[in-house]
């Protein structure tokens, strides 16, 4: 196993114990037993928990950040309001568990993402605004309020995660969940 190999295993493995036990009952010797290496392997890819978590919250923003770049790279309203539902709706049902359990026990943690998240959040209301926009002046989309329609769309996909979240039932998948978002947004439920 190369050494790219073994720091994903772990990242892997550590992720999952910190979502079943939490990070703080985790240990590095569980996580080392775990990804079936030993403990001078686990210390030699990461020094401590903490790097790990750092490591966590890291790409987790790199993804966040590619996400934005494919967002604003899609020029087609509706499109663009279909993929970033789609990403987020995968994104927040995907890493929710390992984000919950970074921000509430890692203490280094919450103010770094609270940050990130927040200007995640106003880039990505700005980009679905812009489309919104757009798709009004295209005449693709009646008249609104952009700004409105894009925070009423944000807080559609934060409440199909907070709903699964919340009350453990799942859709069958992100598709599923992601495209009856879509539909709701798009056409509503009055009969035309």
């Amino acid at each position: 196993m190369t050494a790219q190999e073994t720091s994903e295993k772990i990242l892997q493995i550590a992720g999952k114990l910190f979502v079943k036990n939490g990070f703080t009952a985790t240990s590095m010797r569980e996580i080392a037993a775990e990804a079936g290496i030993g403990k001078a392997t686990i210390y030699y890819h990461f020094p401590d928990k903490d790097s790990i978590a750092a490591e966590m919250i890291k790409r987790t923003f790199g993804d966040m950040r590619q996400a934005l770049k494919i967002l604003e790279a899609e020029q087609d309203p509706r499109e663009r309001i279909r993929v970033a539902v789609t990403q987020s709706v995968e994104y927040l049902l995907e890493s929710a568990d390992i984000i919950s359990v970074l921000r509430r026990e890692v203490g280094s943690a919450r103010d770094v993402m609270q940050t990130e998240f927040r200007g995640f959040f106003l880039e990505y209301m700005n980009l679905l605004t812009e489309a919104i926009q757009r798709g009004i002046d295209s005449g693709q989309f009646r008249p609104v309020d952009p700004k409105a329609a894009s925070r009423v769309l944000m807080t559609m996909m934060q409440g199909t995660f907070a709903s699964v979240y919340l009350s453990g039932i799942k859709y069958r998948s992100n598709e599923e969940a992601a495209g009856s978002l879509l539909d709701i947004f798009f056409h509503g439920i009055e009969k035309h």
